[in-house]
């Protein structure tokens, strides 16, 4: 717990932006595990979202970490991440962006800094919006597994065996998050420490680097 309260009371830290991807009109569904997540740090780090134009967004009290949920659909839910952005006066490189992949495990999250769109169309509809931002200032990537076919948690079971490409990957991302998923990235969850953790390091990395 005082990670979180790091997170949330520090008044020197740069400010950053976390958008959860998802259809906010299914919201506990593998293509919306991004705004659950999110949902998750609203509680953790005590920041509740109020309805703005374009979703749901909220600050702490420093104004320094800033949560937000588009209300539009994945595929045009850009629009809404970079204003967003520019109403808190985020750079491209200061935006932490989490969203489903089929290509890694359940319960696994792989973390970045630039890389391409990679077929999810969520993620093209930030990059498009961003123009060439996108490039010259690339955004922080949370991929976060949801597998495809296989909805197994545990850890100890390799990861490849969640992956069946034979498994049409729309149906299975519109699917429901299992107990066991919400359970890991909820409130009390272990993933939800793993994903604190990584913005902890990422808001020290940029205090490294104020220039972004």
């Amino acid at each position: 717990m005082a990670r979180s309260q790091t997170l949330s009371t520090s008044s020197s830290q740069p400010r950053i932006l976390i958008a959860g991807l998802g259809n906010a009109p299914y919201p506990s569904t593998r293509h919306s595990i991004g705004q659950y997540i999110v949902s998750g740090l609203s509680a953790r780090l005590s920041i509740p979202l109020s309805s703005t134009r374009g979703g749901q967004i909220g600050s702490n009290s420093s104004g320094t970490i800033s949560l937000f949920k588009s209300k539009h659909l994945m595929n045009i839910s850009g629009p809404s991440v970079v204003t967003a952005m520019r109403s808190k006066s985020i750079p491209p490189s200061h935006l932490i962006l989490i969203y489903d992949s089929i290509s890694h495990a359940p319960c696994r999250i792989s973390v970045r800094l630039g890389g391409s769109a990679q077929g999810h169309n969520g993620v093209k509809s930030v990059m498009q919006s961003l123009g060439a931002s996108a490039t010259s200032k690339p955004f922080w990537q949370f991929r976060v597994g949801v597998g495809r076919g296989h909805s197994a948690v545990d850890a100890s079971v390799p990861s490849k065996r969640s992956i069946d490409k034979t498994v049409d990957a729309a149906h299975w991302v519109l699917g429901p998050l299992s107990d066991e998923e919400k359970e890991y990235w909820g409130v009390g969850g272990k993933g939800l420490d793993r994903v604190l953790s990584e913005v902890e390091r990422i808001i020290e990395e940029l205090s490294e680097d104020p220039t972004g």
